[in-house]
């Protein structure tokens, strides 16, 4: 089911001057994307041990246009996305929110615990040798 945690996800309002911070404190930046299909600006930052990853909106159309800037969700890994999806769909203690879907660097879905929705988790596909599909 889940491996381990993936990345911590961080909703920034300046991209650039964030991961500079970060870098002249020693995460690296390994890569920037824009993702106009949902409006945003991603940056991944780290290495196998951490990940940080800064969103930054760039639409008014962005799915979290409206959220706070700080904490937006913890990355977790799974092998098998599918099968942890439909086993959240079927239970009673997650809420799934949208479909499996293409994410930045795999295929994601997003979900909450039930009397938690607080808090938002992604699950991030890996293969078996542990890399992102």
């Amino acid at each position: 089911m889940i491996e381990q945690l993936d990345h911590i996800a961080v909703k920034v309002t300046d991209l650039s001057s964030v991961r500079r911070v970060f870098e002249e404190l020693g995460l690296p930046c390994t890569g920037i994307g824009q993702y106009d299909e949902v409006g945003m600006r991603i940056a991944f930052l780290g290495n196998r041990e951490t990940r940080i990853e800064l969103l930054e909106v760039t639409a008014e159309t962005s799915p979290i246009a409206n959220d706070k800037p700080g904490l937006h969700h913890l990355g977790l890994t799974v092998k098998d996305i599918e099968g942890v999806y439909k086993k959240m769909k079927e239970g009673d203690h997650c809420q799934v929110l949208g479909d499996i879907r293409q994410g930045a660097h795999s295929r994601i879905f997003f979900f909450k615990i039930i009397g938690q929705e607080e808090i938002l988790f992604e699950c991030v596909e890996i293969g078996e040798e542990g890399q992102r599909k």
